[in-house]
């Protein structure tokens, strides 16, 4: 769970942007509780564009909650996925039934108490399974296990929940008490309808924050938020007491809120573990690609780099340098001084090689053992080799002792440079493989350079 962002603990800033919509909620309902009941004019695209948002936010909001759960496996994780799933239904056929916005008293046969019946589950039901949520985890505390099997148990049956309440609502609202009457909630205010879902809701905010405590991590300070928004648009709508009045027009605001907050800290989570991800990825493609004894790249990476490199050269018929490196009598230096010295003086040559190149470009890979392969794209011989002496030059200013007719340790090299503009072109691997050997049968440290064509495979014979 901690390697979730919304499980951290919530920083400075994310506290500061949290009070301030809280305080903004509350101006909100301070501003518009005296006026409620103000009538305004009824708004009628207002009601399927308010109706889809939360629809789509809530709906949203479960699945991602959903996956959180199966990361994470917490109940209350369940719970909000359960809950904004029953919201999303409800709130669904609630637009579905609205009166006028698709028949004057709404589909599926609804009458015109079906709407607010509907409201009265949507409010009611909500903050009640995040009750239950608050239950199951301290079941869980308690050496309850929750299991995935309760999880879908509880997404059912707030589902469920939420059908058959709507059946009932639609079908049979005749026999259900009043709550609206010539188009004011009036009825309602006064129902023990109304005092359950206050009850619920004021719970669901209070179990919350006694919880959390001082908000230990990001979902604890957004759903704080979410469940105040919740109250906020229950007490605005029974307020207003009619559609269309300001406090009506201001629940629904409260109500996107309510909807979106727990979201956009979801949201927000998925974009940090995307980029962590593309970091965790560009970090194993590096280690991947890197020697660990000398961090020079490795000969997979130049393997692949050399391939490409060769492409790029002859489509774009510029020249490719290679420089083949060879520490000179390393199994003596290993059998003198031992295996951790000869590691050591490994490292100590790779960075003098890199030391000596001069493009962003250029790279320096270790080979195997003692040899090393250095790769200059869009370089001619001259610079090659001039390169090439620079490295030997470095690799002796180290000055090494060792048990070699230098008394140092040295290092030969064999350049080569193919131009990839010539219809048949050499490969310069191959050629700087041979180049590396006849510096070997000449004597070692030094560099050689040409273009003679001779078996690899025979000058690895006479020089080993």
């Amino acid at each position: 769970m901690n390697k979730l962002i919304t499980s951290r603990r919530p920083t400075r800033l994310h506290r500061w942007i949290a009070l301030s919509i809280a305080l903004g909620i509350g101006l909100l309902v301070a501003a518009i509780y005296p006026y409620a009941s103000q009538p305004l004019p009824a708004c009628a695209p207002f009601v399927p564009i308010f109706c889809t948002a939360v629809v789509v936010t809530e709906a949203i909001t479960s699945l991602l909650m959903w996956v959180r759960f199966r990361m994470g496996k917490s109940p209350i994780d369940a719970a909000l996925a359960a809950a904004y799933a029953f919201s999303s239904l409800t709130c669904a056929v609630q637009l579905l039934i609205f009166p006028g916005v698709f028949a004057p008293t709404g589909l599926l046969g609804a009458s015109k108490q079906t709407a607010v019946w509907i409201w009265v589950l949507w409010h009611g039901g909500f903050p009640t399974i995040v009750l239950l949520g608050f239950a199951a985890q301290h079941l869980a505390s308690q050496r309850f296990l929750f299991r995935l099997k309760h999880a879908r148990l509880l997404l059912l049956v707030a589902l469920a929940g939420s059908v058959a309440g709507c059946v009932m609502a639609v079908r049979f609202s005749d026999w259900l008490p009043m709550l609206i009457k010539d188009g004011s909630y009036s009825l309602l205010r006064h129902s023990y309808f109304a005092l359950y879902v206050v009850v619920a809701c004021v719970t669901a905010l209070a179990a919350q924050l006694a919880i959390s405590g001082r908000m230990r991590s990001v979902l604890d300070l957004w759903l704080s938020i979410a469940l105040l928004a919740f109250l906020a648009d229950v007490t605005l709508t029974l307020a207003g007491s009619a559609r269309f009045t300001l406090g009506w027009y201001g629940a629904r605001v409260a109500s996107v809120i309510a909807s979106s907050a727990l979201l956009a800290a979801l949201l927000v989570e998925i974009s940090m573990l995307y980029s962590r991800l593309a970091r965790i990825n560009e970090d194993l493609e590096e280690k991947a690609n890197r020697d660990a004894l000398t961090g020079l790249y490795n000969r997979g990476w130049f393997d692949a780099a050399y391939t490409r490199e060769c492409l790029v050269a002859r489509h774009q018929e510029r020249p490719l340098s290679v420089l083949m490196v060879d520490v000179d009598h390393f199994k003596l230096f290993n059998d003198a001084y031992g295996h951790a010295a000869g590691d050591d003086c490994l490292r100590l040559v790779a960075s003098a090689l890199t030391g000596c190149l001069r493009r962003q470009g250029d790279a320096v890979s270790r080979y195997g053992g003692e040899e090393f392969v250095v790769l200059l794209p869009g370089c001619a011989t001259a610079t090659a080799v001039s390169i090439a002496e620079a490295m030997r030059s470095a690799v002796r200013k180290l000055d090494i002792p060792a048990r070699s007719p230098a008394g140092r340790v040295t290092i030969s090299l064999g350049v080569f440079t193919c131009d990839a503009g010539k219809a048949k072109s050499a490969d310069p691997l191959q050629g700087a493989d041979e180049n590396l050997y006849r510096a070997k049968e000449a004597g070692r440290d030094r560099v050689v350079a040409g273009t003679r064509k001779t078996s690899a495979r025979g000058l690895r014979a006479r020089a080993v």
